[in-house]
């Protein structure tokens, strides 16, 4: 089974790293200390040796050795054994301690480091022995003398034992210290998913205060915050878009109803009632259409809607586009001007001419008697544009074009209902494009920018 607690994760993970720490510590320390003590043996064995091969040499009596070593050696342990080229012994301790067969033995000369031998006994103690040949004032004789590390045996095991106990002793007070720790750690933490999780529409403006954060939650309270903002902004276009369709509905429905309450006052002829039955229907319409293009749009700001792309030639996409506004453009004294070129574009065929037909119709709508609504086409290594102009009124607030059913002040008497551009906007975010809106002179511009 996963475990899915942080806490437990960083106590496992801490607790984990300590063990392989303190073991690490321990071993090195342990092997540190035996080493220590083994070389500070040997090196007194040596000094023994040399010290004995002196005495010898002097001439003192071999037998008195023993007593001579009594302060400087723990007779109970150590050993010294004399022997002649006989092979009889002269001077024994601690006789009882068998001596290895494999003893090197060496010269007087050769005495050092190199000319101890290491065993260990029965009973797992370790023994050091130096073992040389000597010429002494009674002849030839060899000499043993050996160390039984007993006490340091006592002492490495002693200190191993201290050594295991006081770092599970530590491991287990720290895991319980980290529990405590961690605990306080992860309460900005905690409390950050408080107030995220009592956050609600009115709190939405209320920024958190990362100042009172630590460093490392600093970037999550940001994005926190960020995110806060989003919310508010779509809670209240949402709101806006909520009191927009109401009043767009309101007005439709508004006029059935009076009309139905109208036509049911008195009798009326059957011509009078299939006019009323058709001007219900025209408002249905509205309705109808309205209704769509707010899905639409949301489907499209979803990236709900997948684009069948086509490579398509862009003139003769806008000369489709014109000839459907010809006959409404020669009626507004209107004239329809466009670039004649090769290139081409990969977009959605339906979606790109909605696009132009919205464009055209507006600005056919909006532009002057006797004037020009023009369609300029360019590309560059990074973008292609699209750019419609018309010569008409200048729009007041041209940030808000975009906004759904917001209609220009020339406009407010249309049948319009100011979802058109939205529309625009929409399709060219699926694209990948953007729709700009600016006024040069006495010209408004729609420029429609296409990732090349």
């Amino acid at each position: 089974m996963k475990v899915k607690s942080l806490r437990f994760k960083i106590i496992t993970l801490f607790v984990l790293l300590m063990v392989v720490n303190t073991s690490f510590v321990t071993l090195t320390l342990y092997y540190s200390l035996k080493n220590e003590l083994v070389s500070r043996d040997d090196n007194l064995l040596v000094n023994r040796a040399d010290q004995l091969a002196k005495l010898i040499v002097s001439g003192i009596d071999i037998k008195t050795l023993p007593i001579y070593f009594q302060r400087m050696m723990d007779m109970k342990q150590d050993i010294i054994q004399i022997k002649d080229l006989n092979n009889h012994v002269i001077v024994e301790t601690n006789s009882d301690i068998l001596l290895t067969s494999h003893l090197k033995v060496v010269n007087l000369d050769e005495l050092g480091l190199n000319a101890i031998t290491h065993w260990e006994t029965t009973s797992g103690t370790p023994v050091s022995a130096i073992s040389f040949d000597i010429q002494s004032p009674i002849g030839k004789l060899q000499v043993v003398i050996a160390k039984v590390s007993i006490d340091r045996n006592s002492v490495l095991a002693e200190y191993l034992k201290k050594s295991i106990f006081i770092p599970i002793i530590s491991i287990l007070f720290m895991g319980i210290l980290s529990f405590w720790l961690i605990k306080r750690g992860l309460h900005d933490i905690t409390l950050l998913s408080q107030i995220t999780a009592n956050s609600d529409i009115h709190s939405l403006a209320e920024s958190i205060d990362i100042e009172q954060l630590p460093d490392e939650l600093k970037n999550l309270g940001d994005s926190l915050n960020i995110m806060r903002s989003r919310l508010k902004n779509d809670f209240i276009k949402l709101t806006q878009l909520s009191d927009d369709l109401a009043h767009e509905l309101r007005t439709p429905i508004n006029a059935i109803r009076v009309q139905n309450e109208i036509i049911l006052q008195r009798p009326r002829t059957v011509a009078e009632y299939e006019a009323i039955i058709v001007s219900n229907i025209e408002e249905l319409d509205k309705l109808a259409k309205i209704i769509q293009s707010v899905l639409f749009i949301a489907r499209a700001e979803n990236k709900n809607i997948a684009l069948k792309r086509e490579n398509l030639l862009l003139s003769g996409v806008i000369d489709e586009v014109y000839d459907l506004f010809s006959h409404y453009a020669e009626e507004k004294q209107i004239q329809l001007i466009h670039d004649e070129s090769s290139l081409h574009i990969d977009a959605d065929r339906l979606l790109l001419v909605r696009v132009l037909m919205n464009l055209i119709s507006n600005a056919i709508k909006y532009s002057y008697p006797n004037t020009q609504v023009t369609t300029h086409i360019e590309s560059n290594d990074e973008r292609l544009i699209i750019a419609v102009t018309n010569e008409g009124d200048m729009i007041a607030v041209k940030n808000e074009v975009f906004t759904r059913f917001w209609r220009g002040d020339n406009a407010r008497s249309s049948d319009g209902s100011g979802l058109g551009l939205s529309i625009v906007q929409a399709i060219m975010t699926l694209h990948g494009g953007e729709v700009i809106f600016e006024r040069i002179d006495k010209y408004n511009v729609v420029t429609l920018s296409f990732p090349n």
